[in-house]
C-alpha cells in the first residue's frame, strides 16, 4: 500500500480509488471503448451487409467460414500470450518495470511470428496440393485468408499491449474501425477495376487491410513504448510467461470453441451457405454484449490492479460498477433484436430471415452472459485460471456434442441452442466458483446471503 493510501486510512478519508473515483475511470473507459465499438459494431455490420449483398448467400457463405477456420488458426499461433500480456503488462506498467515489460512483449511477438508463419505455409500448401495448382474463386479465398494468420497474430498482441497500457482508443481503432473502412474500400476499388466479386477478391481486399491496419497499430504501439522503454535493455522471464501463456491458451481455445465452433460445424455438417447465413445471427448477436466487452478494455487492468494491491472492496466495485452498465445495455438491445431481429436480417438479403430464431436464442444466451458479468475476467487477471479451464472445457465438451447432436435435425436453431446452454452453463458454474474462492460477486445484481 501506498505511502498516500496509508495516509488516507489514517485521516479516515475516502480512498483515491473509491467508489466516485473507480466509476470515473471505468466511465471515461468505457465511454471510449464504447464510442469505438460502436462505430466499429456498425462499420462491421456495414461489411458484412455489402459482402452479403455482392457475393450473395453462396459467397458469403464461403467467405464467412474461412474466415472462421482463420480464427481457429490464429489463437494457437499466439499461445495465450494476448491475454498474458494483458495480465502482466498491467502490473509491470504500475511497478514502473519496464524491462519486463519489453521483455514481454518481444517475446510475445517472437512466438507468435513463428508459430503463425509456420501454420501460414503448411495452410496454403495444402490448399495448392488440393486444388492441383487451379486458381479457383475457393482456393484464392482459401490461401489469401492463410496469409493473413500472421500479421492477424500480431495484432492481436499489439492490440493487448495498448489495452494494458490503458490507451483503449488506438487499441481498438486499427482492427474495428480502420480495417472495416480498408476492407470495403478495397473491394469497391477492385470492383470499379473490373475484378469479379466473389469471396476470393473479398478476402484479397481483407488481406489489403489487415497488412495496412497492422501498421497503424504497431507506429502507435512505439510510440507509446518509446518514451520508458528508450535505452533499456529487455529483461526475460520466458519460463514463467510460457507457464502462465499455456493454460491461458487453453482457455482461449475453450472461448473459441463456445463462440465459433457452432459456426465452423454448420459449415462441415451441412453446408457453407448455411454457415454463412447462421454467422449472421452470431453478429448480430454478439450486439447484445458488445458493450460489456468495451468495457472489459478497461475493467481488465483495473482488476488485474485493484487485486494486486489487495483491494478487494476496490474489486467488488469494478464488478459492480462495469457488469451493471453492461446489463443494462443488453437488455435494451435484445429488446431491440427480439423486435426488429427479421428486420435487420433482410438487410443482408432474402435468405438470411431464416436466421431469425436462432438469432433470439443466441441473444438470450449473451443476455444471460452479460448478467452474470466479469467472473471470467477475475478469474484470469487473479490466477484463478485452473477452475476457469475446466469449467471451460466441461463446457466446450457439451457444446460439441449438442452441436453434433441438434445441428443434423435442427440446423441453425439446433447450433444456436447448442451455443446457449453452454455459455449459461459456463458462466453459472464462474459465478458460484469467483464467490468461493475470492468473495466477490460478479453479476450485475448479486444475491447477497445474510453472511455478506
Amino acid at each position: 500500500m501506498s505511502a498516500e493510501a496509508q495516509q488516507a486510512q489514517a485521516a479516515n478519508l475516502p480512498r483515491a480509488d473509491g467508489t466516485n473515483s473507480m466509476r470515473k475511470r471505468l466511465a471515461r473507459g468505457g465511454s471510449i471503448s464504447f464510442l469505438i465499438n460502436s462505430a466499429g459494431m456498425g462499420l462491421s455490420m456495414l461489411m458484412q451487409v455489402a459482402l452479403a449483398r455482392m457475393l450473395g448467400a453462396e459467397g458469403y457463405g464461403l467467405f464467412a467460414f474461412v474466415t472462421t477456420i482463420t480464427t481457429f488458426v490464429v489463437f494457437p499461433a499466439k499461445l495465450g500470450f494476448d491475454t498474458t500480456i494483458v495480465r502482466m503488462a498491467a502490473a509491470y506498467r504500475a511497478k514502473g518495470e519496464w524491462a519486463l515489460l519489453t521483455g514481454l512483449l518481444r517475446r510475445g511477438n517472437q512466438f507468435g511470428l513463428a508459430l503463425s508463419s509456420a501454420a501460414a505455409v503448411i495452410g496454403i500448401a495444402v490448399v495448392l496440393v488440393q486444388s492441383g495448382g487451379e486458381m479457383s474463386e475457393r482456393t484464392v479465398t482459401y490461401a489469401a485468408g492463410f496469409a493473413t494468420v500472421p500479421l492477424l497474430t500480431l495484432a492481436t498482441l499489439r492490440q493487448s499491449a495498448l489495452q494494458a497500457l490503458k490507451d483503449v482508443l488506438f487499441a481498438q481503432m486499427p482492427e474495428k474501425i480502420i480495417r472495416p473502412i480498408l476492407t470495403i474500400g478495397s473491394l469497391a476499388a477492385a470492383a470499379s477495376l473490373g475484378w469479379k466479386a466473389d469471396a476470393g477478391t473479398a478476402m484479397l481486399s481483407f488481406a489489403v487491410s489487415v497488412i495496412l491496419s497492422y501498421v497503424i497499430g504497431a507506429v502507435v504501439l512505439r510510440k507509446r513504448l518509446l518514451p520508458h522503454t528508450s535505452g533499456l535493455a529487455p529483461r526475460y522471464e520466458t519460463k514463467g510467461w510460457l507457464r502462465i501463456s499455456t493454460s491461458l491458451m487453453i482457455n482461449a481455445g475453450m472461448y473459441l470453441v463456445l463462440g465459433q465452433l457452432n459456426v465452423l460445424m454448420m459449415g462441415v455438417m451441412i453446408d457453407e451457405t448455411s454457415t454463412g447465413i447462421f454467422s449472421a445471427a452470431v453478429r448480430l448477436a454478439s450486439l447484445v454484449s458488445f458493450m460489456f466487452t468495451a468495457i472489459n478494455m478497461t475493467a481488465s487492468p483495473l482488476v488485474s490492479e485493484t487485486y494486486a494491491r489487495g483491494d478487494m472492496k476496490g474489486l467488488q466495485r469494478v464488478c459492480e460498477t462495469s457488469g451493471r452498465a453492461g446489463f443494462l445495455f443488453a437488455a435494451v438491445v435484445f429488446a431491440g433484436l427480439a423486435i426488429g431481429g427479421r428486420w435487420v436480417l433482410g438487410f443482408f438479403g432474402p435468405a438470411f430471415h431464416d436466421a431469425y430464431v436462432p438469432l433470439l436464442i443466441l441473444a438470450a444466451g449473451q443476455l444471460y452472459s452479460s448478467f452474470c458479468g466479469q467472473n471470467g475476467t477475475v478469474a484470469t487477471m487473479t490466477g484463478r485460471t485452473s477452475s476457469l479451464t475446466k469449467v471451460l472445457i466441461a463446457a466446450a465438451i457439451v457444446n460439441a456434442l449438442l452441436n453434433a447432436a441438434l445441428i443434423p435435425t435442427m440446423g441453425m436453431v439446433g447450433g444456436a441452442i447448442a451455443a446457449s446452454l453452454s455459455v449459461a452453463m459456463w458462466n453459472t458454474a464462474m459465478v458460484v466458483i469467483v464467490k468461493r474462492q475470492l468473495g466477490i460477486q460478479t453479476m450485475a445484481w448479486p444475491v447477497r446471503s445474510r453472511k455478506d
